[in-house]
């Protein structure tokens, strides 16, 4: 059995074609965080509830429940934008998680040790400005927690060198984090601007400007498809430029250069923006007009 293979596919339930490589990653990445987040906090559930710390065994359980309803939304796509849905799911209840650690302490006061996953997972499921944002949320929240010494808010007693290192640390992690995120997502958008200066490059013709062959077909493929479902006419033309080698021949190739961007200019100024125009071959222009129906009476 290809257990590879099969791990592989359940990690990258809910993943479709037309959607950027971005949003396919995180999608992957909430797939594989819900997964081990639902496996770790329901052996946690069961061990605190088998070492009698049942209210914490209960809460890490129905923590558990969350993760696997993630799961499920990505797989199924229950709502209609299901990544967001289950993104801001997996923020909210870890953050929520991480606020009743601290109020109860967790196993031997190690509980509030537990924060430090809250800034990639947000940062990376928010994005910079929405993570932030949380993060500055979730800091005021621990802070009014730690110090405001409530009972109604943290269930024990810690140290104020504790706290305050804590809450140092913590600041100090979700900053480090947030400068990776910037550099990570200013990273992407580099190499996004350069696929599509490679892409704009390989369907156009760099003398001419004008789409190349290549181009072209993409737009003849793409507008067939369009006049069949309108059912509309389609035509495509193929212009040759006379006698271009006798102006090369007496006038040099630079001069054959200017004329071919002389007469792609011409023919661009007097079509219609529906309209497709290209550089075929050396000396040739195609055309790729979509012709709309003619009401009869």
């Amino acid at each position: 059995m290809n257990y590879k293979g099969i791990l592989f596919s359940f990690f990258k339930s809910g993943i479709k074609d037309n959607s950027d490589p971005e949003s396919n990653q995180k999608i992957v990445v909430a797939n594989i965080f819900s997964s081990v987040g639902c496996a770790i906090t329901f052996a946690l559930g069961v061990t605190a509830c088998l070492s009698t710390n049942l209210r914490l065994g209960i809460i890490l359980l129905l923590i558990s429940g969350i993760f696997l309803y993630v799961n499920l939304i990505l797989r199924y796509n229950w709502f209609s934008v299901p990544y967001r849905t289950s993104a801001n799911l997996l923020t909210i209840s870890l953050m929520a998680l991480m606020l009743y650690l601290i109020y109860t302490g967790g196993v031997a006061g190690t509980g509030p040790l537990w924060i430090y996953v809250v800034p990639p997972v947000v940062l990376f499921f928010g994005g910079l400005r929405k993570g932030i944002r949380n993060l500055i949320l979730f800091i005021l929240a621990i802070s009014i927690q730690l110090f405001l010494q409530d009972p109604l808010l943290v269930a024990i007693h810690y140290d104020y060198e504790f706290k305050s290192r804590l809450l140092y640390s913590f600041i100090t992690v979700s900053f480090l984090f947030a400068v990776y995120e910037a550099a990570r997502q200013n990273s992407y958008a580099t190499l996004i601007e350069i696929s599509k200066q490679f892409e704009e490059q390989a369907m156009h013709d760099s003398l001419s400007g004008l789409h190349n062959r290549r181009g072209m077909m993409a737009n003849i493929e793409k507008e067939y498809a369009r006049c069949k479902r309108q059912q509309l006419s389609m035509s495509v033309i193929m212009c040759d430029i006379d006698y271009f080698k006798k102006v090369n021949d007496q006038y040099g190739h630079d001069k054959g250069d200017e004329v071919i961007k002389t007469v792609g200019e011409i023919f661009r100024a007097e079509l219609r923006q529906q309209d497709s125009l290209a550089r075929w071959g050396a000396k040739n222009i195609c055309f790729c007009c979509p012709i709309p129906r003619v009401n009869r009476r």
